[in-house]
């Protein structure tokens, strides 16, 4: 919880010097702090929701913007999964949500 909280303050310290035009090595370190972030969340909701702040600051970099947008979307149904089968919905949704979940982590190893 600890590394998560740490990187969601390095990213709101770094996406207040962010300018238009990005620098390739902070959009590295943007890109490297989310896969961090994932990686660190163990497919916990709430730590998940925690990295949506460095998609949102990538989506403002030209570079990693097709990236972000497709990460956001991953996450979202991910979320929206982990909802489904929290509420009952069926055993259907837990192995559907395991398998969005190694997709985003297979894109962040």
């Amino acid at each position: 919880m600890k590394k998560i909280l740490l990187v969601v303050a390095a990213v709101v310290g770094l996406s207040a010097c962010v300018q238009q035009s990005t620098a390739p090595q902070e959009d590295a370190k943007l890109k490297q702090a989310y896969s961090n972030c994932i990686n660190t969340a163990e497919g916990n909701p709430d730590k998940i929701s925690a990295c949506q702040s460095v998609l949102e600051v990538l989506k403002q970099s030209k570079t990693h913007q097709a990236f972000a947008e497709k990460e956001s979307v991953r996450v979202f149904d991910y979320q929206n999964c982990i909802q489904a089968a929290k509420t009952g919905a069926g055993d259907n949704y837990q192995q559907a949500c395991g398998k969005i979940w190694q997709e985003i982590r297979s894109n962040n190893n």
